[in-house]
């Protein structure tokens, strides 16, 4: 077992600065975000209704500016970005805990909403440098599975501080902001990469990203999983407490074994599916995704002592499908972008990510107070439709193939002409 874990491991000198980074990164968050909304009322002294649509305005503020940052990254290189962010948000979380009026916290607040923007779309470019000549999704699989195990221990951490008393929402506010400085030191510490400036004047101008059919789709496909996910993450507790009236320990163990599953099995995972066209693999984890949304809107009607077991095992298989399309669509997305402009392909795809992060929660809390069920169909119905666009991609692919004589590209060779058709 450990043999096998070692193997789909990354190697090289890099490895513990990046892995660290990205777990410090991950922890300060977890340890802030269950309490950020008692931490952002008790410095304001105002409604936490008025604290969600400034948090909302913000991330909408910021999508505009990500195409700059995506030409940022393809100039300077991922590692100087992240620098740059990772600095600017420890900054702005430092300074929540000086604002005392909506002004400047709404500009932090855009700070913050732009510098996570920045970090999703340099790390993957990052990891695709630093793996060289190995596999980049051993690279992304390490950065998903410790931001999610750092994540988990960090709210894990956040829980077990059974107070929300003032003082201790401002510890956890300067946790988070130290524990994001520690990822920019251990950033410093990565090797210099990126695009070389001559290379970077040539390419800025070229990239287009809305342009590329293959490259859009995995957009759209990304960001209908992670509304799904959104909404799951928005809704689950609302709906078993609200409308089921299961347990209150319920969904604690449901998002336990999920953060689990994505901390533990995302590496070994990825590894065993290195060999399967990623299309696929999204196909088949959007499929898994349902499982868990059609056992939700049947959920009021089973009885207490199956509800339990149908809703572990169905979180166990959508938390499956979340490994698998994940990673999936990471490795497409790095894939697809040309190299020296994937820093804008990435902030493009960031744009809709964060566009389907600032709405869904509104969306999804408005359709849940009218119709619980058909929340979870209609999600349903949003997975199976990434499920079918990647299946139909993946069929016209192979026609073209056989239309020209050619043969079907290695399962591995995401990166190729005759994938990227493909798609």
């Amino acid at each position: 077992m450990l043999t096998s874990l070692r193997a789909a491991l990354p190697k090289g000198r890099s490895v513990p600065w990046f892995a660290g980074a990205t777990f410090a990164n991950s922890l300060g968050m977890g340890i802030y975000y269950p309490f950020s909304l008692l931490f952002f009322q008790s410095v304001l002294g105002t409604s936490l209704t008025r604290i969600g649509l400034a948090l909302t305005l913000a991330a909408l503020l910021a999508l505009p500016l990500l195409p700059c940052v995506g030409r940022l990254i393809d100039r300077f290189g991922p590692r100087r970005v992240l620098l740059v962010s990772t600095a600017v948000r420890a900054a702005a979380f430092a300074g929540y805990l000086w604002v005392d009026s909506f002004g400047p916290f709404s500009v932090l607040s855009v700070l913050v909403a732009l510098s996570m923007r920045a970090e999703q779309s340099a790390t993957p470019v990052l990891a695709t440098l630093l793996a060289g000549d190995e596999p980049p999704g051993r690279w992304l699989a390490l950065s998903r599975a410790l931001f999610n195990a750092g994540f988990g221990l960090g709210a894990l951490v956040a829980g077990l501080s059974a107070s929300a008393s003032p003082e201790i929402l401002h510890r956890v506010g300067l946790a988070n902001a130290l524990c994001i400085g520690l990822a920019c030191l251990l950033y410093l510490r990565l090797p210099r990469s990126g695009v070389p400036a001559a290379q970077g004047r040539t390419v800025l101008g070229k990239a287009r990203p809305w342009r590329s059919h293959p490259f859009r789709l995995v957009v759209v496909a990304g960001a209908g999983l992670w509304a799904v996910a959104v909404s799951v993450e928005t809704a689950l507790p609302v709906h078993l407490l609200r409308d089921v009236s299961a347990p209150p320990w319920t969904a604690s163990v449901l998002f336990t074994l999920n953060t689990v599953f994505l901390a533990v099995l995302q590496v070994p995972v990825a590894h065993r599916t290195e060999r399967v066209r990623p299309r696929m693999l999204v196909a088949v984890g959007a499929v898994l995704h349902t499982t868990l949304l059609a056992a939700l809107a049947v959920a009021d009607q089973l009885g207490s002592g199956a509800l339990t077991a149908v809703l572990i095992t169905a979180m166990a298989l959508y938390s499956l499908g979340e490994l698998l399309a994940s990673q999936a669509l990471l490795t497409l997305l790095t894939a697809l972008a040309p190299e020296g402009q994937r820093g804008a392909y990435l902030a493009f795809n960031q744009m809709f990510i964060g566009l389907a992060n600032a709405l869904t929660p509104l969306l999804v809390t408005s359709v849940l107070d009218r119709a619980p069920g058909m929340l979870w169909w209609v999600l349903a119905a949003c997975a199976l439709l990434v499920a079918g666009l990647m299946a139909g991609t993946l069929r016209a692919g192979t026609r073209g193939r056989s239309g020209q004589g050619g043969e079907e590209a290695a399962p591995g060779a995401v990166g190729s002409d005759s994938d990227a058709a493909a798609a």
